[in-house]
C-alpha cells in the first residue's frame, strides 16, 4: 500500500508570513492540528502545529501577528507519495513525528498523520474479525 492511498488530500498549507493568529483559525475552522509552510514557489520549508501556536501565545511579548515563521519548525521530515506506507510508518516512528507532509516532487499534495494509520488500523482489524466470523459462521 502507498502513502498516496492513505493520506488527506489537498493539502490544506500556509505561507511564513501568515500570522500565526490566522493560522490558528484555519485550523479551528478546518477541524486540523497541523499546517505544512510553504515558500513563495510553493516548496515545503516548515510546518506548524496548534501546540506551537498555543505555545507561542502564551510567550510574553508574542502578539497575534507573530508571523508562522518564527514558531514553525524548519525543514520537516516528510515523504514522497509514491512511497510505501509501511516506510512512512517506520519514518514516523524514527524521527518521533505525528504526521508527515506528503510531497509530489516539490509540491505538498497531502499530509499523512498517526491518526490516518490508526484509521487504517482499525479498518483492517474490522476486516479481519469479519472474516474470522464468517469462517465460525459460514451462512
Amino acid at each position: 500500500m502507498l502513502v498516496e492511498a492513505k493520506m488527506i488530500s489537498p493539502a490544506i498549507t500556509t505561507t511564513m508570513t501568515t500570522p500565526i493568529s490566522e493560522a490558528l483559525r484555519v485550523m479551528t475552522e478546518r477541524i486540523i492540528r497541523r499546517l505544512p509552510v510553504v515558500d513563495d514557489q510553493g516548496r515545503l520549508v516548515g510546518i506548524v502545529t496548534h501546540h506551537d501556536i498555543d505555545r507561542a501565545m502564551r510567550a510574553p511579548g508574542v502578539i497575534a501577528y507573530t508571523p508562522v515563521e518564527w514558531v514553525m519548525t524548519r525543514n520537516p521530515v516528510s515523504v514522497d507519495r509514491s512511497k510505501r506506507l509501511a516506510d512512512a510508518v517506520v519514518m514516523m516512528k524514527k524521527y518521533k513525528v505525528s504526521c508527515l507532509p506528503v510531497l509530489e516532487g516539490e509540491e505538498v499534495v497531502g499530509i499523512l498523520s498517526v491518526s490516518d494509520i490508526m484509521n487504517l488500523c482499525y479498518e483492517l482489524l474490522e476486516e479481519k474479525e469479519i472474516k474470522e466470523q464468517e469462517q465460525v459462521d459460514p451462512s
